[in-house]
């Protein structure tokens, strides 16, 4: 709920929290692109080497910084209450909502998903 106190660009859409993972709409408003595409392994003619990381990384209030800040925050919460186990995978599903429809499906999606917690095969009744 706080993401848009910390990215004054980005609003908050349907989304669930569900016991062992997250589905949400991220709307950014700005027109700003997101990660830049093929960064360079090493240093160029093109890329000052005094500030080479600071050029390939994602720009700032792009989703990639959205979803960092968000996990970062979230597992400082957990550890200072107690809560050690490590809770993310390494990356993040994204998908751009090109329609109406589309968003339609997607948020129908998001709010039936908790009905089907129970046929989940990570719901621990159901493993094996």
């Amino acid at each position: 709920m706080e993401i848009p106190d910390h990215f004054k660009h980005v609003e908050l859409d349907e989304f669930v929290v569900m016991p062992n993972h997250i589905h949400g709409i991220i709307i950014i408003n700005d027109n700003r692109r997101g990660v830049r595409s093929n960064a360079p392994t090493e240093p160029n003619n093109n890329i000052n080497p005094e500030n080479y990381f600071s050029q390939i990384s994602p720009q700032s209030g792009t989703l990639g910084v959205i979803i960092r800040a968000y996990k970062s925050s979230v597992t400082r919460w957990c550890r200072k209450n107690n809560y050690d186990q490590s809770i993310w995978q390494r990356n993040y599903y994204e998908h751009i909502i090109r329609n109406d429809k589309e968003l339609y499906e997607i948020r129908k999606y998001i709010i039936n998903n908790p009905m089907k917690w129970e046929l989940d095969n990570e719901h621990p009744r159901n493993r094996c």
